[in-house]
């Protein structure tokens, strides 16, 4: 039997820790979960995108919620699945090669090592990035406060404070 036969998409989980950007003849993603590493014929906006839309929305209408929360526009931390707690926050622009996607529940330190950040996982692993501490500590807060907005109405109700015209 002949034909092209697609690869499939990689679907983020739970597991998924991470997501790098690998240049290779043909493997575009490094994807690091706990206890295995997996490689993807797809970039990695193209695996969030994937897993957004099977969650009900796109890579892009996500960015665009969190923009207008946020009010910022670049380096957008992503819920990818908000309801089983997977938001994956970027360490710098996703047009950079050294850009890596982190979920932020697996990320249990961080510290400055020379000019890099090294990212300690709960499971015992890290990484290096190249993102500054500074940087770094910007991304982690926005993704807390997405995380705090989306969660509001579960924590207080959607009419816990009724003098609020917002």
């Amino acid at each position: 039997m002949e034909g092209h036969y697609a690869s499939p998409i990689y679907m983020i989980s739970q597991q998924t820790k991470a997501i790098l950007t690998k240049d290779s003849a043909y493997y575009r993603s490094l994807i690091l979960e706990t206890g295995r590493k997996k490689h993807s014929v797809y970039r990695p906006e193209q695996i969030i995108d994937h897993s957004c839309v099977l969650y009900g929305s796109t890579l892009e209408g996500r960015r665009k919620s969190v923009r207008k929360m946020l009010n910022v526009n670049s380096k957008v931390p992503v819920p990818v699945i908000p309801e089983k707690g997977v938001y994956m926050l970027p360490t710098s622009s996703s047009k950079k090669k050294d850009n890596v996607w982190l979920s932020y529940y697996h990320i249990k330190a961080v510290e400055q090592r020379d000019d890099r950040t090294y990212v300690t996982f709960y499971d015992g692993t890290g990484l290096y990035v190249n993102a500054s501490l500074q940087s770094f500590d910007q991304q982690d807060k926005r993704t807390s406060q997405i995380i705090a907005k989306m969660n509001r109405s579960f924590f207080f109700g959607d009419n816990a404070f009724p003098w609020n015209p917002y």
